[in-house]
């Protein structure tokens, strides 16, 4: 919708308050995307058609097209929920309006109907344009076939008595959403793609084979970006260990990168060759067209060549790499194979097939045009700000811990591995299947965010066991908080205030839950048994989670925890922070980190350095004890603090200390520096071995 509501009149919005004019403009959006819908106008010209406001005679917008001949009268039911209807009352004013229209009585429309009834009026006398009454509903609900279609039926026989004249068309909410999603849907590509030498696979799908030089490789990333991968199972992982690899093996040796390199593949709906000779075609290149082309297997190497090519483009371009162009025919079951089976050279999660799901696409696309939000699927591709979005991965925990039964959020303390499983103990298709709305999952994103923001700020606060529940039990936490406050009622209600009236409730229910928690976690199976190894059990975890509940709703004071469980004081110096996450296994291969100074003349010294070239502010992980960080820059790996004073040294800050902490200046998605988790970590660690010894 806000594609149109630019284009629509709002000057007389003002009189109806701000909700009311929301209502109102969403409503005439909603009519310009139907008179598009079937009159092929663009935006501006659709939203120029609108009529909808005072005296509009139940006519909300006259669309005129003048080849062929034709006008449409459009009136539009908006609601928020997708419940629009369409009445007798409805029904009878479009009548009255295209009477009005018939006897050429404009002045009974406002300005704006009346100059477009005039032009309408031209357009049906002498161009004889027939006319489409269009009902445009968001909502689902066809109208009553002995209330209303007799009006609209006996209407236009009545204007057809002498030739077929009026006709009607009914458009609901899953016409719309379907239109979006076209007009959201990228461009196909059409990738030109030269090899020599190449061969020609003999087979059911016309395939070709052959090198590329990986200059004309780099050229496709610089034209096309993420838009190559779009049917990949993943994007570009950015500066793995791997992808790093290739860039110095294609820089050192580029003679020898066709053989080390396991090359390209490309998926397409349909190749156009061009042999480069007639008679000895194998002896020139074959020039190939791969229509709606996209890379699945090979992305990590089309990104380390175009990192190549910018690092040292006279040595890199000797180079070429194999590539497989493989024409599907629209073949989607063939083409999901081929994705599936042709991505092994970076280590493939389970995760990443979960990518191939239409559902996903399907809820990337309703973010965007129902929340104007980003939704992330493929692992590589950066996680949206948490303001502008999610990611799948806090999707699905999001939903599992808004599921009735407590043990999918319970399952997840040890490993989100368990979130894309398939099959019939798995949670994906739980979770997904049938699809979620977009407003419920970014809800309940939105809530499970403010509840471990809530444990974060009090974390403080525990010691020992209690710690521990917090810690392991974030998920299940969650889950008792959505179950306690009857999120069920209201997350799928568009009126409903979530960001006033709901999410300032959570820190006053986890204040009541965790206490409960701890006390019945110790009361049912004694403080010597692990938190991990009681949520690992589904009956353990219903049982808890039953209990918890039921304590939160009796209105009884919150237990007080033993002493034990009370922090009283720091403890004295914790584990380096690099060696304790790599041998905690904190932070999972390949994960970005950015980096953020909490020095404000650092952030002022380096700044417009920082801002010639973004990957001097992003690394990756590397589970090295030494030297964990891999600089996007260069392509080479520090330890944290090296890396800051390298960064230090090529900025040529004057002013630059002796020394620095690193760990507190490179953070990981959501702001937690190496430092911070680090300690959160160290801290749940010393709750759990002083009170849960197996």
């Amino acid at each position: 919708m806000r594609d149109y509501a630019g284009h629509v009149y709002v000057g007389d919005l003002e009189r109806y308050g701000a909700d009311g004019a929301e209502q109102r403009l969403l409503s005439r959006a909603l009519t310009a995307l139907a008179v598009r819908m079937v009159s092929g106008a663009d935006p501006i010209t659709a939203g120029g058609f609108v009529t909808d406001g005072h005296a509009d005679q139940g006519i909300d917008a006259i669309a005129l097209c003048k080849d062929p001949p034709q006008v449409y009268l459009v009136q539009a039911k908006w609601s928020d929920a997708g419940t629009a209807t369409f009445d007798r009352k409805a029904a009878g004013e479009l009548i009255v309006g295209l009477d009005y229209l018939d006897r050429e009585l404009f002045s009974e429309f406002n300005a704006r109907g009346e100059a477009l009834g005039e032009a309408a009026s031209e357009l049906m006398v002498e161009g004889n344009a027939p006319v489409t009454l269009v009902i445009a509903l968001m909502g689902e609900k066809p109208p009553d076939p002995d209330g209303v279609m007799p009006v609209l039926n006996n209407a236009i026989a009545r204007f057809n008595q002498h030739g077929p004249r009026v006709g009607c068309r009914f458009l609901y909410a899953r016409d719309f959403v379907r239109q979006v999603r076209e007009d959201r849907a990228p461009e196909p590509i059409a990738l030109n793609v030269t090899m020599r030498p190449w061969h020609q696979h003999d087979g059911m799908h016309m395939s070709y084979q052959g090198s590329v030089r990986v200059e004309d490789v780099a050229s496709w990333s610089a034209k096309h970006g993420a838009g190559l991968f779009r049917a990949n199972i993943r994007d570009p992982l950015g500066a793995t260990r791997t992808n790093s690899g290739i860039v110095q093996s294609l820089i050192a040796e580029p003679g020898n990168f066709w053989y080390r390199n396991n090359g390209i593949t490309i998926l397409c709906d349909r190749i156009m060759p061009r042999p480069g000779s007639m008679q000895s075609p194998h002896n020139a290149p074959m020039q190939l067209t791969a229509e709606n082309a996209s890379i699945v297997n090979g992305a990590q190497t089309v990104t380390a060549i175009a990192e190549a090519m910018r690092t040292d483009p006279e040595v890199a371009a000797y180079a070429t790499v194999g590539v497989r162009v493989i024409a599907t025919n629209g073949a989607s079951g063939f083409a999901e194979d081929v994705t599936k089976a042709t991505n092994l050279q970076n280590s493939v999660e389970a995760r990443d097939f979960i990518a191939l799901d239409p559902v996903q696409g399907e809820i990337r696309e309703d973010f965007a045009a129902e929340l104007d939000k980003q939704y992330t699927v493929k692992r590589g591709t950066p996680d949206p700000s948490p303001e502008s979005g999610c990611s799948i991965v806090e999707a699905a925990a999001a939903l599992a811990c808004l599921h009735p039964t407590a043990s999918y959020s319970a399952r997840l303390a040890r490993s989100l591995d368990p979130l894309w499983e398939r099959g019939e103990r798995g949670a994906y298709d739980v979770l997904f299947d049938p699809r979620p709305p977009a407003l419920q999952i970014w809800r309940a994103v939105t809530a499970v965010r403010a509840v471990r923001e809530t444990l974060h700020a009090t974390r403080s606060q525990r010691e020992g066991r209690a710690a521990a529940v917090a810690q392991h039990g974030e998920y299940l936490i969650a889950h008792l908080v959505l179950k306690h406050l009857k999120v069920s009622q209201v997350i799928d209600e568009p009126s409903c205030r979530w960001d006033e009236d709901f999410l300032p409730r959570v820190a006053d229910a986890v204040a009541t839950l965790v206490p409960w928690l701890i006390h019945h976690a110790d009361a049912e199976y004694g403080s010597d048994t692990q938190i991990r190894t009681i949520l690992a059990n589904t009956d353990q975890t219903r049982k808890l989670a039953s209990l918890t509940l039921s304590s939160a709703e009796s209105r009884e004071k919150p237990p007080t925890l033993p002493v034990e469980y009370v922090r009283a004081e720091r403890k004295p110096r914790r584990p380096n922070t690099v060696p304790y996450l790599v041998d905690a296994n904190a932070i999972s291969e390949g994960t970005a980190l950015v980096y953020d100074s909490p020095v404000a003349n650092e952030q002022a010294a380096l700044a417009g350095w920082l801002a010639e070239d973004s990957r001097r502010s992003r690394a990756t992980w590397v589970n090295s004890r030494t030297k964990p960080l891999l600089w996007e820059a260069d392509q080479r790996q520090y330890s944290p603090s090296g890396l800051v004073r390298e960064m230090w040294q090529l900025a040529d800050w004057k002013q630059q200390p002796v020394a620095n902490q690193g760990t507190t200046r490179w953070k990981v998605k959501g702001g937690e520096s190496l430092w911070s988790m680090a300690l959160r970590l160290q801290e749940a660690e010393e709750g759990i071995e002083s009170t849960e010894t197996t």
